[in-house]
């Protein structure tokens, strides 16, 4: 032991005796530290400042009006984007797009094409578009910058799908309000007057009928016949409810595709609350102690899940009871729905009661019984959500398109009507030319009255039904209430709702860990690269053993390493200001690092000699990419991930992780503890295998040096 302090005594007396010695050690200290300060600060807050980088877009949309409603969709794309600081949007021509895109001013471009809103708009048109948004990406320009824009043109394509959803329920509204307003005529809706004046013809028809039955009064007959025929209270009566069936026809396929979107969002809304249950159930059941005040956090995140549910349910509960309100037909099958999700909120604000009161304290049984509440709670609540896809949905789908089907039959009718109105002008202004065959023109006019006589009335009770159709009038409720908030609603139905694990501040705190590592590695190679392994004038000292040389000379490696590590993590701390919940154990984990990898270092550059150090440089390569410090380990070539478990660098980096956003367990203590296992491996190569491998170094380097190159 004696031997090997002299040689650390020795190293350090030559270092402070030597002032260009004490030039290039300082040097050595700070270096790896610059390294790392450097590439964190460049790393600080990268997504944070994505307002610099300049996106091209081109809005040649010129908007839309369909039915007196005015759609402009580039517009509105336009507003929200000059809203949006996150981008430095450039509105510019296609042309001056392209050209920037190409030269590198522009990272990306997003085209609006000509006639956007027209095409959107389409979709209630029997020539239906599929609206596109070009795309432009330099990939050229930066391979980070392109997956910014590919997110940010996402966000738009998001953008437009709301504003067209909401953009269809406002059409169906408005052309719901146009077949209400613009038809009333003295206080009496369309369909009421259409009906009016179908029976007005009908009862003329009659008149007809009894007024043909005297031969000698034909003349007078042939008259009233003709002047009724030519009459425009028919013709009026068939144009008006041609138009209403086409503009209801139109309405109804609409509105039966919006209704699907109502349905299916609760639908999705309890399959969530159940799943989200479960979530809170599992967080509950991994409680291992009673709970106390500082044990309370994982109660605390199951009652913010339990909340947040319950408010789910009773938006569901809210919307099947609208529906409900509406109709007036009898659906025993929503009446019990809607108690059985009067029950399940009851019960789950009794369980967020529950866990109110234990998060001051409570038994690890108490917390069991908890979760078991809460997974009976989930399994009742999917039950709910099978009898309502199977009982509630597929009766008000069946009701709209049963509504499709009137109006179809409807549309028929009427055109089998104006089908035979030329025929029956023929036979009117045929009657004065031809009264000598009166009788036999009495018999065929009467038969062609009963015809349609028959089919006026068959139209009038269908337009009846139309008019007191239940479902017709809920979705006037429905659609003709809240436009905007129902459009609002299927354009995003589930609001997610970001809780944030061991969150970071900053995306330079994300990479301390990772690049602190890599500096204390540089740091080692550093030493070995101006520090020689190799212990000269041995005679000062006395009769000097290897294993004295190996581990004198490795104190002295430690001095400079642990130097670096203590000078990097205090620079990381408390200059660059990281975000770091463990400070101490922050330190201390560097220290670890400094050990166990200049330890490994040294001791293979001390076996191996050269070979040992592009053994270093070869282990630095490898885990820059296969430690998990940058990207997820999980998304890196199957090489990487087999490697991954034997690297310093992971446990090194794991344990920074647990002092940057906070420790779970013992895995701090567990990382730290298999990091030292290289410690170990080190000694053995140092120690053991030095003395197998002595003379074929030796035999390698002499022949190096005999060419004079290294």
């Amino acid at each position: 032991m004696k031997n090997i302090l002299k040689i650390y005594k020795r190293d350090l007396k030559k270092i402070f005796t030597n002032s260009m010695a004490i030039i290039l050690a300082v040097g050595i200290a700070l270096l790896p530290s610059l390294y790392a300060w450097f590439n964190i600060f460049a790393n600080w807050d990268p997504y944070g400042s994505t307002g610099n980088m300049q996106v091209a877009v081109v809005i040649e949309d010129e908007g839309f009006n369909y039915r007196n409603v005015e759609i402009n969709v580039g517009e509105t794309i336009k507003s929200n984007l000059e809203a949006n600081d996150l981008i430095d949007w450039q509105f510019v021509t296609k042309d001056e797009a392209l050209h920037g895109i190409e030269s590198g001013v522009y990272y990306a471009g997003i085209e609006i094409p000509s006639g956007f809103s027209e095409s959107l708009t389409s979709i209630v048109t029997s020539d239906f578009k599929q609206p596109q948004i070009t795309y432009y990406a330099n990939e050229k320009k930066n391979a980070i910058a392109t997956k910014i824009t590919d997110k940010v043109v996402q966000t738009v394509q998001q953008e437009v799908n709301e504003s067209f959803v909401t953009t269809v329920i406002n059409v169906v509204s408005s052309l719901i309000d146009l077949v209400a307003d613009a038809t009333k005529n003295g206080g009496n809706n369309v369909l009421g007057n259409l009906q009016s004046k179908i029976d007005t013809a009908n009862a003329a028809i009659s008149n007809v009928k009894e007024t043909v039955g005297g031969f000698e009064n034909i003349m007078k007959v042939s008259k009233t016949l003709k002047d009724t025929i030519d009459s425009e209270t028919l013709k009026e009566a068939l144009e008006n409810s041609g138009e209403l069936v086409d503009s209801g026809n139109e309405m109804a396929k609409l509105l039966q595709n919006s209704i699907g979107g109502i349905t299916s969002s609760a639908d999705t809304s309890l399959k969530k609350a159940a799943s989200g249950l479960n979530e809170a159930a599992d967080v509950l059941s991994g409680i291992n102690t009673d709970v106390s005040e500082k044990t309370a956090e994982p109660v605390a995140k199951a009652l913010a899940k339990l909340t947040r549910y319950n408010a789910v349910l009773e938006t569901v509960r809210e919307t099947l009871e609208t529906v409900k309100s509406s109709l007036s037909l009898d659906l025993p099958a929503l009446d019990k729905l809607i108690a059985k999700l009067d029950k399940h909120i009851s019960r789950s604000n009794d369980i967020i009661s529950s866990l109110t009161k234990i998060q001051s304290g409570a038994t690890k049984a108490e917390v069991y019984r908890i979760a078991d509440d809460i997974r009976s709670l989930s399994q009742n609540i999917d039950e709910t959500r099978s009898d309502y896809k199977s009982k509630v949905q597929p009766v008000i789908e069946r009701n709209l398109a049963a509504l499709v089907d009137m109006l179809t039959v409807t549309g028929k009718l009427i055109s089998d009507l104006n089908g035979e109105l030329p025929t029956i002008k023929a036979l009117a202004g045929s009657i004065d030319s031809t009264v000598e065959s009166g009788a036999d023109m009495v018999s065929s006019i009467n038969s062609l009255l009963t015809n349609t006589q028959k089919q006026l009335a068959k139209l009038s009770d269908t337009i009846g039904g139309l008019k007191d159709s239940e479902v017709l009038n809920t979705i006037q409720n429905v659609a003709g209430k809240n436009s905007e908030q129902l459009g609002a609603f299927l354009a995003c139905p589930v609001i997610v709702n970001t809780e944030k694990i061991y969150g970071i501040e900053n995306y330079g705190s994300a990479m301390a860990p990772f690049y602190s590592t890599l500096a204390i590695w540089v740091g080692a190679m550093i030493l070995i690269a101006v520090v020689k392994t190799a212990v000269k004038r041995k005679k000062e000292i006395g009769n000097l053993k290897i294993y004295q040389c190996y581990f004198g000379r490795m104190f002295t490696f430690l001095t400079f390493s642990v130097t670096q590590a203590l000078i990097i993590c205090l620079g990381d701390l408390y200059f660059l200001k990281i975000q770091c919940y463990h400070p101490f154990k922050f330190i201390l984990a560097g220290l670890v690092a400094a050990v166990a990898f200049t330890v490994f270092i040294y001791s293979i550059t001390f076996a191996f000699g050269d070979v040992g150090k592009a053994i270093g440089i070869i282990f630095l390569v490898i885990q820059i990419g296969g430690s998990g410090g940058t990207f997820p380990i999980d998304v890196t070539p199957q090489f990487f991930r087999t490697l991954n478990p034997y690297m310093p660098f992971t446990y090194v980096i794991e344990a920074m992780r647990e002092c940057v956003c906070g420790t779970y367990a013992n895995y701090y203590w567990i990382y730290l503890l298999k990091l030292c296992a290289y410690i170990a491996v080190g000694l053995i190569i140092g120690i053991g295998i030095k003395f197998i491998v002595k003379k074929p170094v030796r035999f390698f380097e002499k022949k190096v040096e005999e060419t004079d190159l290294f």
